[in-house]
């Protein structure tokens, strides 16, 4: 694509500095996802679960039908399977989302490479999870970068704050400073 006749590149970088507990800066470099990244993870196995599907039951437990006589079926959101299955989602999402956006930091390597495989990416977005919980990182610490990234891939506000709110309801939402 040319803008102004000249090719776009869109490599941009953003300097940011994440405070620790001790009162010092961790500088980081963030770049913006990338168009097509999180299709890039709905291939490689990375999708949201779905909560179960029950039949819903009168008081005498008997199916509840529709008017063409099929049974009604309702969903069961705080399915505690379920939600673990959406916690751990969100949790790989947000790994992978800040792996992305460090990988022009050339001072941040995580010992962990991408797979090969795309039946591999869960279990890379594990190692990934266990590496940040290795080195200190908190769950604040993952949204304040996840809340930075959205910023500079121009992604919604209310898409950001109901990921945010699915990720972790009690995480502080400051923003970032810039350095």
């Amino acid at each position: 694509m040319l803008i102004n006749g000249q090719p776009d590149h869109n490599s941009f970088t953003k300097p940011v500095a994440l405070p620790r507990p001790d009162g010092s800066s961790l500088h980081l470099l963030l770049s913006p996802l990338p168009l097509g990244f999180h299709s890039r993870l709905r291939k490689n196995g990375i999708v949201q679960p779905h909560p179960p599907t029950r039949v819903a039951r009168d008081s005498s437990c008997q199916p509840i039908r529709d008017k063409q006589g099929l049974a009604v079926l309702r969903t069961d959101e705080h399915d505690t399977g379920f939600v673990d299955e959406l916690e751990l989602y969100h949790q790989r999402v947000a790994v992978l989302v800040l792996a992305e956006s460090l990988r022009a930091d050339t001072n941040i390597k995580f010992e962990t490479s991408p797979p090969e495989s795309s039946d591999d990416w869960r279990e890379y977005a594990d190692h990934l999870y266990r590496e940040l919980q290795q080195a200190g990182w908190t769950a604040g610490d993952l949204i304040l970068l996840c809340d930075e990234i959205s910023r500079l891939s121009n992604m919604l506000t209310d898409h950001i704050e109901e990921t945010q709110e699915n990720f972790s309801s009690g995480a502080s939402r400051a923003a970032l400073p810039t350095t």
